[in-house]
């Protein structure tokens, strides 16, 4: 674990907001500069933050991008929580349409940090996987508030696939048409389903029936 995976969720008042600061500006920067990779100090003069002040809470340029990515997927988790599909899912392909849809609007909210995101470096830290984690997590708890799911094996790996293969249709409806259309979420929600109906019966007892 890096030293600012360990200060983050310490942070008092000041350091929450210099960290806000710091992610902001950094997005900002990333998405008006130049290919030219993104120097930590010209991030945290820009947002007004002591040099000291930023190193204690980002060892570097790389940890604070890495810390963005994470945001990212956390405050998904956050909106697929409070996201409601309304009426009670009759069965567990429409659930999968509703959280395709969810994943979709998230992804429209904010374009600006999905433009940004490529171009953070993939060596994970623990902190994002973690949140990689917790989204898997958020799946699985939606899926049991609505129906009772079998053992299956690996599920939470296999709801962690499921929304990879979201973030495939949807980067390339957005890399190659600007944006996801009706056509693309539509195959985005079939590519789904059928890779779940490998692992999940076709029915299965809404979670009020069988009395849970």
């Amino acid at each position: 674990m890096t030293r600012s995976e360990q200060r983050i969720p310490k942070l008092r008042t000041r350091g929450r907001e210099n960290r806000r600061r710091l992610l902001a500006e950094a997005e900002r920067l990333l998405l008006e500069g130049s290919s030219d990779p993104l120097k930590f100090s010209t991030v945290f003069e820009a947002a007004g933050v002591s040099r000291g002040s930023a190193y204690r809470i980002y060892i570097g340029i790389d940890d604070l991008l890495q810390d963005l990515a994470t945001e990212w997927i956390n405050n998904f988790v956050d909106y697929l929580k409070s996201s409601d599909p309304g009426a009670p899912p009759e069965t567990w392909t429409q659930l999968s349409d509703f959280i395709v849809r969810s994943a979709a609007a998230y992804w429209a909210e904010t374009a600006d940090t999905m433009r940004v995101l490529p171009r953070i470096r993939s060596n994970a830290p623990a902190s994002y996987n973690q949140a990689v984690r917790a989204l898997s997590d958020c799946l699985a708890e939606i899926f049991n508030r609505y129906f009772v799911i079998p053992e299956v094996p690996g599920w939470l790996s296999k709801l962690a696939f499921f929304t990879q293969l979201c973030d495939i249709s949807f980067s390339d409806a957005v890399r190659s048409e600007g944006h996801i259309s009706e056509q693309r979420l539509i195959e985005a929600e079939a590519l789904c389903k059928t890779y779940l109906a490998f692992h999940l019966p076709a029915w299965l007892p809404a979670r009020n029936q069988a009395g849970a």
